[in-house]
């Protein structure tokens, strides 16, 4: 960690302690906008980058200063948990190793830490919609950082880590302080529909506004593709928010349309991916052939997922070493329970999304209800073409955080548990529109493999 960083560091760790609690996620927020993730202090072999160390201090202040609140698990929280573990549990038994082990149980206290500390934060609709203002806030000040990075090439968060700016044909792949370009447009993607959502409800709507524009600034300066298709993908389920009731007809023409193109089409249907390439030099055939290898070669990895791909060899192409799909990556890494239970944690996201939305309540939270509803989509979009590492997975803990809340707000308002029944539950459409990533192996203990 440089002096810069350890600077910054230690004033958000001064800040997740001693600031108001209701401005708790201020710091968390600001680190995962500003600060590179490869920033870390290392004791003993154990990494500590700077979101873990806030966790920890986090952690310490709710329990020291007795601020924590009790709360009611619901069938969402014990999922996200079931989840957790069983990748964990499968990973370390297929490496059987002490890297292994110390690997995922940095993951786990991640996951579970920053979880916990989003569900004891976000207690309350007030809360939640703070919580975009200062995501709107972060958006608006990147915005001459990452233009000037657009215009001349130079990122000038180098100097807080090992951070560049790419260039692919022609245009600067601008990232600011995240791991990669499509990171940092996922992550301006995503937060484009809760800035909408609270432009229609907030007495701010000029600020709302702003930062959603920014946002769409902001995806179109990493240049590239995925970005793209998520922004495009969301600000069409966005305007659909007159129609939120139909969503279930929505699935069911979504995935009859699926399975006509796929006895119609000479290829299968994930073969459409292939033909996706939106800002030039994107890899959309290798993301068909990773899917298509993945089904072909499912009695390899099913069990207790898989160590290394580079026995994935297309003839004409190179090895499929670099896992460019989040669902696939789950798989690999975990096995066909872990991957299944993802699933399901994601059926039961939306279902708890659903209940809130179709339901007769305040504006607030139907727009509040349907703008998590849309980022989801928009993550899920995405996991067809990457797999998450970096800040971003910061921002999808959030929306977990979020998605956690609302459950617990269903149960107070009807006394009822959601459940994964799909017999009353009305999916939403997924889109499998993937695209272009440096990305990592499954086989890397955490390290990316940088691999075009």
């Amino acid at each position: 960690m440089n002096e810069s960083t350890i600077v910054i560091a230690a004033f958000l760790a001064l800040m997740t302690f001693f600031v108001p609690r209701k401005y708790f996620l201020v710091p968390f927020i600001v680190t995962f906008c500003f600060v590179p993730v490869d920033q870390r202090i290392i004791i003993l072999t154990l990494d500590f980058p700077v979101i873990r160390i806030l966790v920890l201090i986090g952690v310490l202040r709710i329990l020291l200063r007795g601020e924590q609140r009790l709360i009611k698990w619901n069938t969402f929280d014990r999922l996200l948990l079931a989840w957790g573990l069983c990748d964990a549990v499968v990973y370390v038994i297929q490496w059987s190793d002490m890297r292994a082990l110390i690997y995922k149980s940095g993951g786990l206290f991640d996951l579970v830490g920053l979880y916990w500390l989003f569900r004891q934060t976000i207690d309350s609709w007030k809360n939640m919609r703070l919580m975009i203002k200062i995501l709107s806030i972060c958006v608006l000040i990147l915005v001459p950082l990452i233009a000037f990075e657009w215009s001349t090439g130079r990122n000038l968060f180098a100097i807080l880590g090992t951070i560049i700016t790419e260039e692919r044909a022609g245009r600067f792949r601008c990232q600011g302080a995240f791991s990669h370009s499509i990171m940092f447009g996922l992550f301006a993607a995503t937060v484009v529909p809760l800035f909408i959502g609270m432009a229609m409800l907030d007495k701010n709507k000029a600020l709302y506004w702003v930062a959603a524009a920014a946002s769409i600034f902001l995806v179109m300066a990493s240049a590239s593709s995925c970005p793209i298709l998520v922004l495009l993908f969301i600000l069409l389920i966005m305007c659909a928010f007159k129609w939120r009731k139909y969503t279930g007809l929505a699935w069911k023409g979504f995935f009859a349309s699926l399975i006509i193109l796929h006895i119609v089409m000479k290829a299968p249907v994930w073969h459409l991916i292939a033909r996706v390439n939106i800002v030039g030099a994107s890899t959309g055939w290798y993301r068909f052939h990773l899917i298509n290898q993945t089904i072909e070669r499912f009695s390899e990895w099913a069990l207790i997922g898989i160590r290394s791909t580079r026995h994935w060899v297309v003839p004409g192409y190179r090895a499929l070493t670099d896992i460019t799909n989040q669902y696939v990556a789950i798989g690999l890494s975990g096995g066909i329970v872990t991957l299944a239970l993802f699933i399901a944690l994601l059926v039961l996201a939306f279902r708890i999304l659903a209940k809130c939305y179709q339901q007769t309540r305040s504006p607030a939270q139907l727009w509040l209800g349907w703008s998590v509803f849309a980022a989801m989509l928009g993550h899920c979009m995405a996991f067809f073409g990457v797999s998450y590492f970096g800040q971003i997975g910061l921002l999808w803990f959030l929306m977990l955080g979020m998605v956690g809340f609302v459950a617990e707000e269903n149960e107070k308002a009807t006394g009822e548990t959601v459940n994964l029944s799909l017999r009353s539950y009305k999916l939403p459409v997924i889109s499998e529109l993937p695209v272009t990533l440096k990305h990592k192996q499954v086989n890397t203990h955490g390290q990316n493999a940088n691999i075009q």
